[in-house]
């Protein structure tokens, strides 16, 4: 009896000393925390001090999603666009897709006679075609409304897999070029521009189309003007997709992405800055699963602490994603915070929605310990499946964490 009485102080005494350290916690962040008021990427966030010192040294801004399917997570990165490209002269915009399929987009806000929703709906990803990113799209045209070529945002994808668009472009200015091998590299290009998907072909072809097309990008060099001509770019879509084909695997895909990130910011210019539109994972600085390093991984390897990685989080609510056990699109509904979890904590604060900077949040300590330390939360991408948790050191992941405690799907255009 006795023994048993001592097991039961004991635990009694843990979740004691346990409720206390929560509670530090979240007292911790509500006095770090920067308050959202209005998720409304409409109400555009006003000027702050606090916002300009977090994002004075960056170049980067890498706004991650905790879903692909969650209108707050989306409408809260617009609005976070909006401020970055009126207070920190941001003019690249940077999206998890692939390069070719976002052209149509970029003529769009430019200017040109486009479709967006067209557009938008081939851009290869069911993720992006909904309203919140039409929108998006939308005030950009406005904003490069009457603007010289210099000032006005451009819309960039920094995928790799898909090549079909850019390899369309290519065939045609390659059908009326007059450079030798002509017919040897349509006949290449063809292949590409008719699939997404040539998985099935034999990698000793892939090898020989990649050394064809790694000599036409060589052909295509001597005549640019720069290493940022349309068709250089556009070569290279082509060359990474069969790179991908090859190692068709996480680890290629984020270097590439991080890759073509560089490229913006190289053809940009000088002063040129970037904001990045991926999943947790991709702008996650730290290296993720299996110890693949991330997109952000390799960008915080190159750019120190220019590179500014923000994840994101959810207590309850809806959100699209491919529900695999019905093979098909629907609405996933969480409706209960999971236990043990950073989340738990986060969902704890007294704001609804709230970013937390890391780098300010540690200089008090029980918060320092807190994102040192090992925890967990739900791991969810385009696909929904409960036991997928990812356990890290957030400090170590993310330079902020942008908290929504109740959230919403997103307004999907095509189902």
């Amino acid at each position: 009896m006795t023994k048993k009485i001592h097991c039961l102080l004991l635990m009694l005494l843990c979740n004691f000393v346990m409720l206390s350290q929560t509670t530090e916690i979240v007292k911790a962040i509500n006095e770090n925390a920067f308050g959202i008021k209005d998720v409304n990427p409409n109400i555009e966030l006003e000027k702050n001090s606090t916002l300009d010192n977090i994002f004075k040294d960056v170049i980067i801004f890498g706004f991650g999603e905790a879903t692909h399917g969650t209108k707050e997570f989306f409408d809260l990165k617009v609005k976070f666009f909006k401020y970055v490209v009126k207070n920190q002269a941001v003019k690249n915009f940077a999206i998890e897709a692939s390069y070719g399929n976002c052209i149509a987009i970029n003529d769009y806000i430019q200017g040109k006679n486009v479709d967006p929703k067209v557009a938008l709906n081939n851009i290869g990803f069911w993720t992006w075609n909904c309203t919140e990113v039409l929108d998006l799209i939308e005030w950009m045209k406005v904003y490069n409304r009457g603007k010289s070529t210099n000032d006005q945002l451009i819309f960039h994808g920094i995928d790799s897999m898909d090549c079909a668009t850019a390899a369309k472009k290519m065939y045609d200015y390659i059908k009326v070029s007059n450079i030798e091998n002509k017919e040897e590299y349509l006949k290449i290009i063809a292949i590409y521009s008719k699939t997404q998907n040539i998985e099935e072909a034999k990698k000793k072809e892939l090898k020989n189309h990649l050394v064809l097309m790694t000599d036409l990008k060589t052909v295509l060099n001597k005549n640019a003007i720069d290493s940022s001509d349309f068709y250089v770019r556009t070569q290279e879509a082509i060359i990474q997709y069969i790179e991908f084909s090859l190692n068709h695997n996480q680890t290629t895909r984020d270097k590439q992405m991080a890759e073509n990130v560089n490229k913006v910011l190289t053809s940009a210019g000088a002063e040129s800055k970037v904001f990045l539109w991926a999943h947790n994972l991709h702008v996650n600085k730290d290296k993720i699963q299996f110890n693949i390093p991330s997109m952000g991984n390799h960008l915080k390897e190159k750019y120190g602490d220019q590179y500014y990685s923000v994840g994101f989080d959810f207590a309850t609510g809806k959100f699209n994603a491919l529900d695999l056990s019905k093979n098909r699109l629907t609405t996933i509904v969480i409706d209960t915070v999971m236990k043990n979890t950073s989340t738990e904590i986060f969902d704890k604060c007294k704001f609804d929605t709230y970013l937390l900077d890391f780098n300010t949040a540690i200089k008090t300590s029980v918060l320092a310990d807190y994102l040192n330390s090992k925890v967990k939360h739900q791991g969810i991408g385009s696909t929904f499946d409960p036991k997928v948790v990812v356990e890290e050191r957030l400090i170590n992941s993310f330079d902020a964490i942008i908290f929504v405690k109740n959230t919403t799907e997103s307004t999907l255009l095509h189902n």
